[in-house]
């Protein structure tokens, strides 16, 4: 490029910076102004009411906003319910774009950050890297400084938790960029904290050391008595791994004394529990032993972490080492081993056989200084026995190498004959099954062309019936068309059952679960039945919050229902009612069908899941339909994870439930981060 053009560039940009740099001041007001009063209207809401009402009335409060000041309203709703699921995607895409389209730098920002914050919890990788760079960059412009260091910050702690340290460290690096120049010591603080954290996590005790020192440093002017606490306690930690005992004390008990304060329980166990390895390490006896008996009586009182007790039970060892009690030593080394899976009964510490070596020594000496007032004929007899001693030594060597190896060969025979015989019954297994499915699917070809018969012919008879007597009365009509209906209903559900029940065995049934309302699933699956097959003038209870969410196939799950209710309507007698009921239970959502009908004796119903569709086929269940929506209902119910069953008393109905767990998010512990960001 020519040197005048390039110049005429730069003075372009100069001329142009100042009325960006405006526009975006101006933007930057109208979207805080738009968060003040977002902030207060989600606030005044009813947090008791449901998330669709709440949705609903934040909808109607944007209705007449600028585009603008309806992003920030889905920002503010959307950080309020970050949890809430598919819903919240919806509000923060539509903000990024509506802020995309105003130019608003910092509205935008702001979505991109809980875009990623959304994309953390999802483990999606890709999004939160995309997200949080971009929101990044758009602080960056509008001179939010904050904002640029909790977007790379999340990076940073998100590739240190997923061990990509390389780009954890990258980010990091970038954070203390950022800081080095600023006079704004919160954020200095906040990011020599994350990034001492960091390579502490990585053992790097010099570079954490190294950020802990300025972190503390900064903590004497700005007396943030918040970070104290982790400040202290780490850098105790760190002094321990160094072996800096003087220091290490020193932060351990500067740590405990705010712990104190605080009541914080846990914490000052955590502390003691540094503070009685120190006094091992130092060999103070007498503080030792009073920090032993302290943390045995908070034992007692508190519910102490696992890795807490090991530690516990591990530094006890060395307790009884620095006593001088070997037998107690040994015993508190097996308590830990046996609490710690991954140890040997079999194996001891390198002190313990540390001590039983220094007995052994002590020992021999006596025996060397009695055999040196021996004389000369008792030293040539002992070297002739030992030199004996020494041969027979070798020749039990030999012999153990020998019988080790034969062992271990025999264990090879051993192994492989078991592998063997496990490789037999596996054949015969699938021999078994084989032969088990060829019967089942001949039985169910069979059923499945006799219960076709029934609709099929009766349809048939149907049609001759009105050819033969075309005039007929409109309320006879009405009963042809009715019953045809039923006949044809009936037919179409045993077809799509039974392709279904093919796909499935083929392996072509795509499992693709989504969060969604199951209300309007039943509700509708009932209705097309109440439609087609109710000829018994059944009544239909729905029993249910209409907000209760599943994440499920959503096909799989209208073919439970569908066959459940229509098992409940085959037998329900006339003027009867099938109750549809379903509650949280914890951590899984269980939705039962209740009928009216005969019921199903208890020896049935203790077998009815059981066995494979050769039972159901083959079983009085059976008599009114083929078994294969039973069949169906119970391999989706498995694609959830979930579990169905049957209760019926003879002659009081029959209660078919089944349940579905509910999916359990990761919850961030980055919670010092979050809180500030909050405020």
């Amino acid at each position: 490029m020519p040197l005048k053009h390039y110049l005429y560039t730069i003075l372009l940009c100069l001329l142009t910076y100042p009325a960006f740099a405006q526009e975006q001041d101006s933007l930057t007001n109208m979207y805080l102004s738009a968060k003040d009063e977002a902030i207060r209207f989600i606030k005044n809401q009813d947090q008791s009411a449901s998330f669709e009402m709440l949705l609903a009335s934040e909808a109607d409060k944007v209705a007449n906003l600028t585009p603008i000041e309806q992003a920030t309203f889905h920002i503010q709703f959307a950080k309020k319910h970050l949890k809430a699921g598919i819903e919240v995607d919806s509000l923060l895409l539509v903000s990024v774009q509506m802020m995309r389209e105003s130019n608003c730098l910092r509205g935008l920002g702001e979505a991109m950050f809980f875009i990623g914050a959304r994309a953390i919890d999802d483990n999606k990788s890709e999004v939160l890297h995309n997200a949080f760079n971009e929101a990044a960059l758009c602080f960056e412009k509008t001179d939010y400084e904050l904002g640029v260091v909790y977007a790379l910050s999340r990076m940073a702690n998100y590739y240190s938790k997923s061990d990509n340290f390389e780009l954890a460290e990258k980010y990091n690096q970038q954070l203390l960029g950022i800081v080095k120049n600023t006079d704004d010591r919160n954020l200095k603080e906040m990011v020599y904290l994350n990034v001492a954290n960091f390579y502490t996590e990585q053992a790097e005790t010099e570079q954490a050391l190294k950020y802990y020192k300025l972190l503390e440093a900064s903590l004497k002017i700005s007396n943030n008595k918040r970070r104290l606490k982790p400040l202290y306690n780490n850098l105790g930690v760190i002094y321990i791994y160094k072996h800096d005992w003087p220091n290490a004390k020193e932060y351990i008990n500067k740590s405990l004394t705010i712990k104190r304060q605080e009541n914080d329980s846990l914490g000052m166990f955590a502390s003691y529990q540094n503070l009685f390895r120190i006094s091992i390490k130092t060999k103070q006896l007498q503080d030792a032993e009073y920090y032993h008996t302290l943390l045995n009586e908070w034992l007692g009182k508190l519910k102490v972490p696992n890795e807490q007790v090991l530690s516990f039970k591990f530094n006890t060892t060395d307790y009884y080492i620095l006593r001088g009690e070997p037998d107690k030593a040994q015993r508190a080394f097996y308590d830990f081993s046996s609490d710690k899976d991954s140890i040997s009964n079999a194996v001891f510490s390198d002190q313990l056989i540390d001590i039983e070596e220094a007995f052994e020594i002590e020992r021999r000496d006596q025996k060397i200084k009695l055999l040196e007032q021996e004389d000369e004929l008792q030293q040539a007899q002992l070297k002739s026995l030992k030199i004996t001693i020494v041969f027979i030594i070798a020749f039990i060597v030999v012999l153990l190498v020998n019988g080790f190896y034969m062992k271990r060969q025999w264990i090879k025979l051993l192994r492989a004959d078991e592998q063997l015989k496990v490789k037999q019954s596996e054949i015969l297994s699938v021999n078994k099954r084989l032969e088990q499915s060829n019967k089942s699917k001949e039985r169910i070809l069979s059923v499945i062309g006799h219960d076709l018969r029934g609709p099929v012919g009766g349809l048939k008879e149907l049609v001759e019936l009105y050819m033969e007597l075309p005039e007929l009365e409109p309320n006879d009509i009405d009963n042809l068309l009715k019953t045809a209906r039923e006949s044809s209903s009936s037919a179409y559900y045993l077809l799509e059952n039974l392709l279904t029940w093919a796909n499935s065995q083929r392996g072509e049934i795509s499992f693709k679960p989504q969060t969604t309302p199951i209300y309007p699933v039943i509700k509708k699956s009932v209705e097309l039945l109440d439609q087609s097959i109710n000829n018994k003038n059944i009544r239909f209870n729905i029993d249910m919050e209409t907000s209760l969410s599943l994440k499920v196939d959503i096909n799989m799950f209208r073919a439970i229902i569908r066959n459940l209710v229509s098992n409940a309507i085959k037998y329900s007698p006339e003027n009867g009612e099938v109750k549809i009921h379903a509650e949280w239970q914890q951590k899984h959502v269980c939705i039962s069908i209740n009928d009216q009908g005969k019921g199903i004796a208890a020896e049935q119903v203790e077998q009815i899941f059981d066995k494979k569709e050769t039972y159901y086929i083959g079983s009085d269940v059976s008599k009114k339909g083929s078994g294969l929506g039973l069949i169906l209902c119970k391999e989706f119910v498995d694609y959830h994870g979930g579990k169905i069953w049957v209760e019926s008393i003879e002659n009081s109905g029959t209660k078919v439930s089944f349940i579905i767990p509910t999916s359990n998010k990761r919850i961030n512990t980055n919670i010092s981060l979050k809180q500030e960001f909050a405020q």
